[in-house]
């Protein structure tokens, strides 16, 4: 093995101790019996991993590793540094209450197969107590460091566990397991926590959830492989922005005959079917979408993979209001991936299930969207190292499937007379991520302005609003990564359509999904050249 192997393997068999849910996602047994490590040597340690991997990666002859291996480098360099400098300037223990709620360290061990399930089940669960017992001693350290927003999204979350939890006996995986008495105790301390979360710090919670303009510019350049700062970006987010808005505004007066958006997406969400099952009209669409894909010859589809089609889970539901995508383990030989919906809870909710944006949200979910381009990457030797593995780009998966919508629209399958106007709706919405990415985190934007903003130009409810900005404030640079992803394909796509007489769209799309689920930058290099990045990075993000 070489130096270079040897360095990831024994980096990563490490860090392993401190990212357990990680390791069970990717498929690394050993870890399944542990929730995340939070004491003090815990934190102290982690980052003296991430330092001395540091050390040791200035210390190789770079010259001695080939393309592929540079890039994997780079992405472990840039992680060692991010995560250490989130660990010694911003303590997430004393801020983010939601960090220490076990549910999904529970969840994923009745979804990914792992070994002795059942030690795994009751090892976790029974450490459960002393678990939230520590947690609560961290966050009544400064309570008033705890953003509120953070500190609300933590009670849903705790409550939402707290169903989960009362009823996971039942579940088929768990019942063999005999882990009745480890749950009960679990279910019980995740109520005390919730009553911690509700009554002991609630009023306390006043923290700043802003990343800052340094950490915001570090993400960009070690998380997504983009050489500019927030102010460049957010010039990028303005131009993108005013162009679709003026575009969507073309298309409403062409369709209805004046301008008001609001009135024409009133029109769409009335549009439902209420007499098939919801789950079936996705599953249905998905699988139309997958044969319009091959028939065209759009991408290469995987000979294993497959798709589940499943109700949200309860605990995830406020996270996640109408659907959403769960990748397959790269160590799964059927490559099954999740694609969660979730139900209407009210009349309303009904609106955002409607039959045209039902199907882009299968295009962007499935196919070519997310479920292809992982299941991709996840059959492709040198796009599933850990390091591309551990270290995604939304600039490339989110870029991708938001990409997929427009490809989609072009080649005929989102053929409603309203399609394009849903494509461009959703794409405002994207643009408008990138100036509130940046404006929360560097330019000190509210969440109420925020929330205001969207309800305006989007038509969504406070509470829409509001659940998505609780997203961006938790996830500083990811919400950016769709537009951003998605201008700079479009981008590549044409100025290669212009050089090359022999331009294949099938071949283009096989390319851009070669190198893994990483920062768009890196995949462009490799694949097409560093002089038409350089050129595509100046156009893009008008870089002088």
């Amino acid at each position: 093995m070489s130096r270079f192997n040897v360095l990831i393997d024994s980096y990563y068999r490490a860090w392993f101790r401190y990212h357990p849910e990680r390791a069970v996602d990717l498929g690394v047994e050993g870890y399944a019996h542990l929730l995340t490590p939070y004491g003090d040597d815990d934190i102290g340690a982690l980052i003296t991993l991430n330092e001395k991997l540091i050390d040791e990666i200035d210390a190789l002859d770079i010259d001695e590793l080939d393309q592929d291996q540079k890039i994997d480098l780079q992405l472990m360099y840039g992680q060692a540094i991010i995560e250490s400098k989130q660990l010694i300037d911003t303590d997430w223990r004393v801020n983010n209450p939601s960090r220490f709620i076990p549910v999904n360290a529970i969840y994923q061990l009745t979804i990914r197969p792992v070994q002795d399930r059942t030690t795994a089940l009751r090892e976790r669960l029974a450490a459960i107590p002393a678990y939230l017992r520590g947690a609560k001693r961290y966050l009544l350290t400064s309570p008033e460091k705890i953003p509120a927003v953070w500190l609300d999204s933590a009670v849903i979350e705790a409550q939402e566990g707290i169903k989960y939890f009362r009823q996971l006996h039942q579940h088929p995986v768990v019942q063999p397991c005999r882990v009745s008495s480890e749950l009960e105790q679990a279910t019980h301390a995740l109520e005390e926590f919730e009553r911690f979360l509700s009554k002991d710090l609630i009023g306390l919670a006043s923290g700043d959830f802003a990343c800052g303009r340094v950490l915001f510019d570090m993400k960009l350049k070690y998380e997504h492989g983009l050489d500019i700062n927030a102010d460049q970006l957010y010039r990028l987010g303005e131009t993108l922005h005013q162009q679709v808005k003026q575009s969507l505004t073309q298309v409403t007066q062409k369709l209805q005959g004046n301008q008001a958006t609001e009135q024409l997406i009133n029109k769409i969400q009335q549009d439902v079917n209420k007499d098939e099952p919801l789950l079936e009209q996705y599953k249905q669409c998905m699988l139309a979408a997958k044969a319009f894909v091959e028939e065209k010859g759009l991408v290469s589809v995987p000979d294993k993979q497959y798709l589940h089609v499943v109700t949200t889970p309860p605990f995830l539901q406020h996270q996640i209001p109408f659907a959403a995508y769960m990748d397959p383990m790269p160590t799964d030989t059927a490559q099954a991936g999740y694609y969660y919906v979730t139900p209407p809870g009210d009349v309303d909710s009904w609106g955002e299930h409607n039959k045209i944006s039902l199907q882009h949200t299968c295009v962007h979910e499935a196919w070519p969207g997310h479920h292809l381009q992982f299941v991709t990457a996840n059959h492709t030797a040198r796009s599933r190292t850990l390091p591309r593995l551990i270290n995604s780009s939304a600039t490339l998966y989110e870029g991708w499937a938001l990409y997929s919508e427009q490809l989609m629209y072009e080649q005929g399958f989102l053929d409603s007379d309203v399609s394009e106007f849903v494509l461009l709706k959703d794409r405002l919405w994207r643009a408008l991520r990138i100036m509130l990415d940046v404006g929360l985190h560097v330019h000190q934007y509210t969440l109420t302005d925020c929330a205001k903003q969207m309800q305006s130009e989007l038509g969504f409810s406070q509470i829409q609003a509001m659940a998505d900005l609780s997203w961006y404030t938790q996830s500083p640079t990811v919400p950016m990564g769709y537009a951003t992803g998605w201008a700079l394909i479009n981008e590549t796509r044409e100025r290669l359509r212009g050089i090359d007489e022999q331009f294949s769209l099938r071949a283009f799309h096989a390319q851009l999904l070669s190198v893994g689920s990483i920062g768009l930058p890196w995949v462009l290099r490799r694949c097409f050249g560093e002089p038409l990045w350089k050129s595509i990075r100046q156009s893009t993000f008008e870089v002088h």
